[in-house]
């Protein structure tokens, strides 16, 4: 029965992993594509280059939760709060300075699945709580 309660945390978990890989390494690599494809003005890579590598460290502590969440709450919730200040970080030019210059693709839809992530490890934590703490 435990082990079906984990199972929404285990995927989640494995969920934001990939997700946070994929940009961490687009970042921490490819920081000059990841600044064409949001069309946003060219700065020196350096810049943000560097949160490529903690979000990979988050991605990584995602996937040890994916492996094993005994004793994994105080990292899940800090999960739980990130994604959902990413979603709405992500999310705060388009509703408060509305014009065109924003990209759907590249602001709004990741906004979504931020705050969708979020809500499954808010979730996910209220479920697992007896392993987690």
């Amino acid at each position: 029965m435990a082990e079906k309660k984990n199972q929404l945390l285990r995927i989640t978990a494995l969920l934001y992993a990939i997700i946070a890989f994929l940009y961490g390494i687009n970042y921490l690599i490819f920081p000059e594509l990841q600044m064409k494809m949001s069309g946003t003005v060219m700065i020196h890579p350096a810049w943000i280059r560097w949160f490529g590598g903690a979000i990979i460290a988050l991605g990584y502590g995602s996937f040890r939760i994916y492996r094993n969440p005994v004793k994994q709450g105080i990292f899940v919730s800090t999960l739980c709060l990130g994604t959902l200040l990413v979603g709405l970080g992500l999310l705060y030019d388009p509703i408060f300075n509305w014009d065109s210059s924003f990209k759907l693709l590249e602001q709004v839809i990741p906004a979504i699945v931020m705050i969708v992530i979020s809500i499954l490890f808010w979730i996910s934590l209220r479920k697992s709580k007896e392993i987690l703490w």
